[in-house]
């Protein structure tokens, strides 16, 4: 608790950061409302601050930043005129929409035209060609790399920085300012968060010398002893935190308040500049079943990127199966005491919290991996009491979802998704990944969730160890079969994280893994890489090129039934029909291309989708452009009009009939 001799009471004395650059921006990340609500149940002053949400609320309050990050991309090279037209007409673009993009995305207000899909599909759009090229999204070779690009880029003026960095130094000093905390704690989740968060505490060095720098999470989990050799690190950070952060933050609030001695701190690796006479504190005592639930206060939690209001809790602490072998979060549970699960009564008490608090009607449940017995009964208990809740969770197609009773009662609990990880239907790599599930039981367990009316979205594999063609064949033939029941979130080849068992005993699963300096992730699928390990190659198995296609076929192949609106490939219900469309106005948000930005326009129409990064190309001789319309000239012309209306990117004039049809060579 706060002692009484605590310095300056006007002083916040947490901030709390959740770094840029992310695909996290759904909903708050999960770390920093635990940490919160943890310290303010125990009389601190904490302030939480999502970043990663933050630089995005910033283009829509200041749309011109887009204009100005623009124009310093476009190069003038005649070889890049179809990319710079398209940059301005997405800017363009999200200029014209500004006023719906605020409404909806910072107070999920209805829209009109544009829709809330595509206003959420536009914004995030438009904050990734913000951030294009700079520093923010770069990939590193290796840690050593990073660090080196963090410092020099801290060392620069914020003023000669490009536009996103720019504003990101400007959030950042209005924190500072604004809360004068006594420790700024930066919680790393994603590979693709390290080098800002470097940055951001290089920048809180410099602009408050007296503020403790603590990193934790994930990534500091997986590279704590090399993130601990960093010169960038050892320059600007006071400790680092590879684990939950709950009892380690509290403790060290009280070692500044004088009440315990800094040694006696749990959980932290302390640096040189800590002036900690140990280098590593004792082993935190606190557990899950003692925390109570995340508070989102003070985090602009209605504005995520997302359609709705949508929100997060975790059941546990590792993952209860913690077996799979490549997984490095879950490995880490397999130790006696490592997997801290949550009570039904601990669960429904967080849910009914958030529920109550928030107003949202939708919760993830966002473990690695949930014990569905233990959410189900916790459900139950939420609807006891009064409070209805839809939610998904994160599962294997492990056996109890085979009792289709049990999918049912799920069901009735209020679960509407189900996100899995494919690995294939080869009993035999499933085994020896040690996945704990068995294939004879997807296709049932596909169609009891379907009966029960839960989604199920895939996220798929590539390079499981020694795959055969033959194996890899009944996979995709599985997915084939039932892609109208599924939809699949991502494509990712396997990767060797530290800490997982693959990397702990690769001669066990036939791997041979370069375990220097280079890091390996997924650049082709994954955002800004994804997953970040070891580069690895399996003996007697697909070489990463042809597991590489292999996902590409999948790509090109399976067409999910339960994809987003904004992505169905599947005609609407109502759209046009018999002898098609005799003429298209395109939607506000759809542009044709002009002759200048591609020369191959001379004969043909090309029209861009810029909210579903989409191209059409019309020949001219089947279809006419003019003032904003586009007509029909040809049998063929109408049929393709109609494709489009199909696909959204316009709307049939009614007011304008159908042109006679040509002569049948001209049509042809």
């Amino acid at each position: 608790m706060p002692s009484s001799k605590s310095a300056d009471r006007t002083r916040t004395d947490v901030l709390l950061i959740f770094p840029p650059q992310t695909e996290a921006r759904f909903f708050p990340y999960l770390s920093l409302p635990y940490l919160t609500g943890h310290l303010r149940r125990r009389g601190r002053r904490v302030h939480q601050a999502d970043l990663n949400i933050a630089v995005l609320h910033e283009l829509l309050r200041r749309p011109a930043l887009l204009d100005d990050a623009v124009r310093a991309q476009d190069t003038g090279d005649d070889g890049t005129a179809v990319s710079d037209w398209y940059r301005r007409a997405v800017a363009d673009v999200f200029a014209a929409h500004i006023g719906d993009l605020r409404a909806h995305v910072l107070r999920k207000e209805p829209v009109g035209e544009l829709g809330a899909d595509r206003a959420v599909r536009l914004a995030g759009l438009a904050l990734e060609l913000l951030v294009r090229d700079t520093f923010l999204v770069r990939t590193w070779e290796n840690l050593g790399q990073l660090d080196d690009a963090a410092r020099r880029v801290a060392a620069r003026p914020p003023a000669t920085s490009d536009v996103p960095l720019a504003s990101l130094h400007r959030l950042l000093t209005g924190l500072l300012t604004g809360h004068r905390p006594r420790v700024v704690g930066l919680s790393v989740a994603f590979f693709s968060q390290l080098a800002p968060a470097l940055l951001i505490a290089a920048w809180v060095r410099r602009l408050a010398p007296d503020t403790r720098i603590c990193l934790g999470g994930q990534q500091v989990m997986l590279r704590h002893d090399s993130l601990a050799r960093l010169p960038g690190v050892l320059e600007s950070v006071d400790a680092l935190c590879p684990t939950a952060g709950e009892e380690p933050l509290e403790r060290w609030l009280d070692a500044l308040d004088g009440t315990v001695p800094l040694t006696a701190v749990p959980g932290m690796t302390w640096l040189a500049r800590s002036g900690a006479g140990s280098r590593t504190g004792p082993p935190v005592t606190l557990r899950f079943r003692d925390l109570g639930p995340p508070d989102f206060t003070g985090l602009p939690y209605r504005s995520y990127l997302n359609d709705a209001l949508e929100l997060a809790i975790v059941s546990c602490v590792g993952c209860y199966w913690g077996r799979c072998a490549f997984c490095s979060y879950g490995n880490r549970a397999l130790p006696q005491g490592s997997y801290q699960q949550g009570t039904a009564t601990q669960i429904a008490d967080a849910v009914e919290t958030v529920v109550r608090t928030t107003g949202t009607r939708y919760l993830s449940v966002a473990d690695e991996n949930t014990n569905l017995r233990l959410i189900h009964r916790a459900m139950h208990t939420v609807r006891e009491r009064g409070v209805r809740i839809r939610f998904g969770v994160r599962s294997r197609l492990e056996s109890a979802l085979a009792d289709r009773e049990f999918c049912l009662e799920l069901a009735a609990a209020g679960c509407a998704m189900i996100s899995v990880g494919y690995e294939g239907t080869s009993q035999r790599l499933l085994d020896r990944m040690d996945r704990g599930v068995r294939a004879a039981d997807y296709q049932r367990i596909l169609d009891n969730l379907d009966a029960a009316g839960i989604t199920v979205r895939f996220t798929v594999m590539g390079q499981v160890l020694d795959e055969t063609p033959d194996e890899f064949e009944a996979s995709l033939r599985f997915l084939v079969d039932n892609e109208r029941h599924i939809g699949i979130d991502a494509l990712e080849l396997m990767v060797a994280e530290p800490g997982s068992r693959l990397v702990d005993s690769p001669e066990e699963y036939g791997l041979a893994l370069d375990t220097a300096d280079l890091l390996a992730g997924n650049p082709e699928l994954s955002y800004l890489a994804g997953r970040v390990g070891h580069p690895l190659s399996v003996r007697g198995g697909p070489t990463r090129t042809e597991a590489l296609d292999r996902l590409k076929r999948i790509f090109h192949t399976v067409r999910p039934g339960r994809t987003r609106a904004s992505t169905s490939s599947h005609p609407a219900p109502d759209s046009p029909r018999g002898p098609g469309v005799a003429a298209l106005r395109p939607r506000a948000w759809v542009r044709v291309m002009p002759t200048s930005a591609d020369d191959r326009a001379a004969d043909r129409v090309t029209l861009a989708d810029l909210v579903r990064e989409r191209f059409y190309a019309l020949p001219r001789a089947d279809v006419e452009q003019r003032d904003g319309l586009l007509t029909a000239r040809t049998a063929r012309g109408r049929r393709l009009l109609a494709r489009l209306a199909d696909a959204g990117a316009g709307t049939a004039d009614p007011e304008r009939p159908a042109r006679p049809a040509p002569s049948a060579r001209s049509s042809s």
